[in-house]
C-alpha cells in the first residue's frame, strides 16, 4: 500500500449527527491499494449501473486516472497464511467498477478506521452510502425509495430522521417511499428511466391499480403531462361528479377509437378536446380515423 497525498476531512461531514460516528479526524490520507483487495459495500443502495456510462468513465480513467479517491475501511482476517488484509468499500462503487474496466492494478483510497465493519453497524454503513449517492444524484428514484424504506423498516428511523440524514425535506422522503406502492412493472419503468419521477407520483393519485395501469399506458403512448394525469385522477375520484364521470368515459372511448390519449376540459361556457400525437404519421392516422 503506497501513501499518496493528504486531503481534508473528505466525506467525514456526510453524517455529522450520527451517534455511531464520533472520531475527530483532522486529516485523511490517500493511499494506493491493489484494486482486487477492494470489496463492494454490502449495504450499497445502488443496484443499477449504466454500462455505457461505466465505459465512458473507464475511458476517462485510462487517460486521467481516478481523480476522486474511494472511501474504504480496512479489514483484517486470519487465514492459513496468517493475517489477510482487504478493504471494504464505503462509497465509490461506480469508480471502482470503471477502474476495473480500465484495467488499473491499483486505486486511490481514503481509509476510514472509524467506519470499519467491526465498529459500525449496518444502519450507519447504509446511511453513509445512501448519503454519498444522494448528494451525487447517482440513485434512480426506486433505488432511493428502497434505501429510505430500509432505513425505516429495518432500522426504525422516522421519515423526519431519514430526511435529516440526507438533507432533504420530510415530504421528499415520504413521496419517494410512496413510489414503492406502484405495481412492479411500473416501478421497473421508473427504475430504468422509461417513466419519469413526476409521472410516477401522478400515478399515485389513482387509488385503483387498474386505473394506474390504464393511465400508465397512455403516458407511454406519449403526450400526457404529469399535471394532466393528476387532473384525470381528480376527476375520476370518488368525489367526482356524474358529469365528470361521463367525460371520463368519453375520453376513454375516444382514446380507444383514435389510438391516442384524449383529454376533455369543460367550463361553464363550453370546453375543449385535446388529442395528443407524437409524430406526423400519428396525426395522419388520427385524421383518417376521424374522417372515416
Amino acid at each position: 500500500m503506497k501513501k499518496l497525498f493528504g486531503l481534508g476531512k473528505g466525506l467525514n461531514s456526510l453524517i455529522p449527527d450520527s451517534k455511531h460516528i464520533t472520531p475527530e479526524i483532522k486529516k485523511d490520507s490517500v493511499f494506493y491499494v491493489e484494486i482486487n483487495k477492494v470489496r463492494p459495500n454490502p449495504q450499497q443502495p445502488r443496484r443499477d449501473f449504466d454500462n455505457e456510462g461505466l465505459k465512458e468513465l473507464a475511458k476517462s480513467i485510462r487517460k486521467y486516472g481516478v481523480l476522486q479517491p474511494l472511501l474504504v475501511s480496512k479489514v483484517e482476517e486470519e487465514s492459513n497464511r496468517g493475517m489477510d488484509v482487504y478493504y471494504q468499500l464505503i462509497a465509490g462503487e461506480r469508480r471502482l467498477r470503471a477502474a476495473k474496466l480500465a484495467g488499473l492494478p491499483n486505486i486511490p483510497v481514503i481509509i476510514r478506521e472509524d467506519l470499519s465493519p467491526e465498529g459500525v453497524d449496518k444502519r450507519t454503513s447504509l446511511e453513509v452510502a445512501l448519503t454519498e449517492n444522494v448528494q451525487r444524484t447517482d440513485l434512480n428514484p426506486i433505488e432511493e425509495a428502497e434505501a429510505y424504506g430500509r432505513l425505516s423498516k429495518e432500522f426504525g428511523l422516522t421519515q423526519k430522521e431519514i430526511a435529516d440524514k440526507v438533507s432533504k425535506s420530510r415530504e421528499v422522503v415520504a413521496n419517494a417511499i410512496r413510489l414503492l406502492g406502484l405495481p412492479k412493472d411500473i416501478r421497473d419503468s421508473l427504475r430504468s428511466g422509461k417513466l419519469s419521477r413526476a409521472h410516477a407520483r401522478a400515478l399515485l393519485s389513482f387509488s385503483d391499480e387498474s386505473k394506474q395501469r390504464e393511465m400508465y399506458q397512455q403516458i407511454l403512448a406519449g403526450g400526457v403531462s404529469s399535471k394532466e394525469v393528476e387532473s384525470i385522477a381528480s376527476r375520476t375520484s370518488a368525489k367526482s361528479s356524474k358529469t365528470e364521470r361521463k367525460f371520463y368515459e368519453l375520453e376513454k372511448n375516444l382514446a380507444e377509437t383514435l389510438k391516442t390519449p384524449v383529454l376533455i376540459h369543460s367550463t361553464d361556457k363550453g370546453g375543449k378536446i385535446i388529442i395528443r400525437f407524437a409524430t406526423l404519421q400519428d396525426l395522419n392516422q388520427i385524421a383518417k380515423s376521424i374522417i372515416d
